[in-house]
């Protein structure tokens, strides 16, 4: 047991030390310092128009904290997009480029099983990811710190369901990753699945069945920026609320994205055990 925790530490730090020396890494993190430069100027030159938008979109407020929640849903939203380019820069050549590479034919031959390389690279995947994340949402506790003084509950739900996402993300695309043996393959196929069939899905479910499909990873997501205004959009359903996702909403939600992880990460410890380079 003792001399697995040691493989796993030393495999965990070896491919971490890969990605956070990527061009992909630092390319994401400064897509994120951008982002967030934006969202500060937003927040600082809007910050009394806000309520004046969400009038004109319909919303209407009971309470005096209208300004935190509206400003937490814009900084959440973006925040909600991290996760998924994160995981098509680190998760998708996961697996598949070591197999297109061929750099399996050394990692495979080592004395560690596949478990353990397949647990170290993805939890070296979902930390690079976090140190993005956590930077974005550092940033945005200080904005909010000094605009408001206090720090809504909100805030922080919301930055844990954004760990929680990253990880239900990262396990979908290595299970997409282990599938093909060639990286381009992969990056398209995460996109596809994540930006047209879910999306696709969620367009035919509600004509058909006048029903959102809560139970699709991208509505799962929402959450992460519903706990400051219940607002969703759909192509023939919208919904809204000026007060917050109930706790019932976000416990199930957080369900729905950690059963994504464990069914992902299970098909993906098959694949990766079965994969043969040739």
């Amino acid at each position: 047991m003792v001399n697995r925790l040691i493989l796993l530490k030393d495999t965990y730090f070896y491919y971490f030390r890969n990605y956070y020396r990527s061009r992909s890494f630092y390319l994401m993190f400064f897509l994120s310092v951008i982002v967030s430069i934006l969202l500060i100027y937003l927040s600082f030159r809007y910050l009394n128009d806000l309520s004046t938008f969400a009038t004109r979109a319909g919303i209407k407020f009971l309470g005096g904290n209208q300004n935190e929640l509206l400003l937490g849903y814009l900084w959440s939203f973006i925040l909600s997009s991290l996760p998924v380019f994160a995981s098509v820069f680190f998760g998708s050549p996961a697996i598949s480029s070591e197999i297109e590479t061929k750099t399996a034919f050394h990692i495979f031959t080592l004395p560690i099983p596949r478990i353990i390389l397949l647990t170290g690279k993805f939890l070296a995947s979902i930390s690079v990811t976090f140190v993005i994340v956590l930077t974005y949402s550092l940033i945005e506790i200080g904005v909010f710190q000094y605009l408001f003084g206090i720090l809504v509950i909100q805030l922080f739900y919301s930055i844990l369901l954004t760990f929680l996402f990253v990880i239900s993300i990262s396990a979908v695309t290595f299970m997409i990753s282990s599938i093909f043996n060639k990286n381009t393959y992969a990056y398209i196929t995460v996109l596809i699945t994540y930006l047209l069939v879910f999306y696709a899905a969620t367009i035919i479910i509600e004509l058909l069945f006048k029903t959102v499909p809560y139970y699709l990873l991208n509505q799962a997501s929402s959450i992460t920026y519903r706990v400051f205004i219940n607002l969703s959009f759909g192509i023939t359903l919208t919904s809204s609320s000026p007060v917050p996702a109930g706790i019932h909403s976000i416990i199930s939600n957080a369900l729905i994205m950690f059963l994504y992880f464990l069914v992902a990460m299970g098909i993906t410890v098959i694949l990766f055990e079965r994969k043969e380079v040739k």
